[in-house]
């Protein structure tokens, strides 16, 4: 099969990289940052590449562990910041169950150090609509099913800094992010 992808190797790829990083800036439109996902959630995005490739049981849950082992790297060690909107927040991609329980995984989350979770409001005119991570401020990796696009380019890299700094002057955080979150529990 030549459309096969082996999503396991990929989201390893990204906890070493991440274990390497010191500093992950990530935004993500559509549904909540993968080092934030509960396992429950994070097996519901992988199953859902089932649509584009084929992919097996046993790489999806490869995949799972793989990604959820990030949630470790939230340990103060690393500086974690990461922007979502309220729209990833609500994507039902696994059930109302899922996404409740994920959405209150993240109130947990925010008491971790090393976290600053970042809210942007319905409403809010955005001029990004695709998920990246800012890896050390001189790689970006753009997640994507089939692998990820990787950035390392001054200039581009610069230009996705620039679009993270817009985002973040149009999120909420600290009360006002968890008050927000708290809506939709």
């Amino acid at each position: 099969m030549s459309n096969t992808v082996e999503m396991a190797p990929i989201q390893s790829n990204f906890l070493d990289l991440y274990r390497s990083a010191t500093i992950i800036q990530a935004f993500e439109d559509g549904v909540v940052h993968g080092t934030l996902q509960t396992e429950a959630y994070a097996r519901a995005v992988f199953e859902c590449a089932s649509e584009l490739y084929p992919v097996s049981e046993r790489d999806i849950e490869e995949a799972v562990l793989a990604r959820v082992a990030r949630r470790e790297l939230i340990d103060g060690e690393r500086k974690f910041e990461v922007i979502l909107t309220a729209r990833a927040l609500t994507a039902d991609i696994a059930g109302a169950a899922v996404l409740r329980d994920q959405v209150a995984y993240l109130l947990e989350c925010m008491e971790r150090p090393g976290l600053t979770l970042g809210i942007i409001p319905v409403g809010t005119l955005l001029r990004a609509h695709w998920g990246f991570s800012i890896i050390n401020g001189v790689r970006v990796e753009i997640d994507q099913y089939g692998g990820p696009l990787t950035v390392t380019d001054p200039g581009e890299v610069g230009r996705f800094r620039t679009s993270f700094e817009r985002l973040r002057r149009t999120a909420v955080y600290g009360d006002d992010a968890r008050a927000l979150i708290s809506t939709l529990v």
